[in-house]
């Protein structure tokens, strides 16, 4: 995992990568985090980011359903198999 913290000119603020254990944290927290495919950029303009928040009260989504779904939809060979998770660095 990269421990570095870069500019996001989508985003116009610091974003760093973090773990799953601590994004299922921050997840419970209430705090939003942003999901990315693997081999992709966190600044790419053809797939962005996706922020997801926990504050969605008229839907139980828990952090495994909204994980495993954008694993189905947006996991691949070509843009990656697995899930980045990112935060705003204040």
């Amino acid at each position: 995992m990269i421990n570095e913290v870069f500019w996001s000119n989508n985003l116009k603020c610091q974003v760093k990568q973090i773990s799953k254990r601590m994004a299922r944290k921050l997840w419970d927290e209430g705090r939003e985090i942003y999901l990315q495919t693997s081999n992709m950029r966190f600044d790419n303009i053809w797939q962005p980011p996706m922020p997801s928040k926990k504050d969605y009260s008229f839907i139980d989504y828990t952090f495994d359903l909204v994980c495993c779904s954008y694993e189905t939809n947006s996991c691949d060979n070509e843009r990656g198999k697995y899930i980045h998770f990112f935060i705003k660095v204040e």
